[in-house]
């Protein structure tokens, strides 16, 4: 049985199946020519989706939701494909992310730089194009705030 907790529950695996994306059904496209077969995999649109969006101003990372996300992240390790959603649908790309935003930044100016990044590099990228780009906010953090309690926190352990 599945409580009302689970049902609303966000997701916080990566939506992009590493396994399935080596085979076809991981694939946004199959184009033919004259030399062969081009094959795009999802997990290639994810890592174009991944880089871009770190770079506009106002985004800190993408979202994560998990102990074990978190875990990850904390060692170094986070994983690009967490909270970022790739879909084909008729030839056509659907994005997902969940982002944490900077505090202090118009979130829908910000949303809306993400949304115009993603759908202009993964075209110009991949040759698909891009259909939609929804933007979920999932959390703000100041990261002058975190930088001041992290200097904080060397200077105690320095004294020690």
């Amino acid at each position: 049985m599945t409580t009302e907790k689970e049902k609303n529950a966000i997701p916080t695996t990566p939506l992009v199946d590493p396994i399935a994306a080596s085979g076809a059904a991981g694939m946004i496209s199959e184009d033919e020519n004259d030399g062969g077969s081009i094959r795009i995999s999802e997990n290639v649109v994810a890592a174009i989706v991944h880089k871009y969006v770190l770079e506009v101003e106002g985004v800190v990372r993408f979202a994560t939701g998990s102990l074990v996300g978190n875990i990850g992240e904390f060692f170094g390790r986070p994983d690009p494909e967490r909270n970022l959603l790739v879909d084909l649908e008729d030839e056509c790309v659907n994005i997902g992310v969940t982002l944490v935003l900077e505090f202090g930044v118009h979130i829908p100016t910000v949303a809306t730089m993400v949304q115009d990044v993603v759908g202009e590099k993964v075209e110009e990228l991949t040759g698909k194009q891009v259909t939609r780009v929804d933007v979920t906010i999932q959390d703000l953090e100041d990261p002058r705030a975190q930088a001041a309690a992290a200097e904080a926190a060397a200077e105690a352990q320095a004294e020690e």
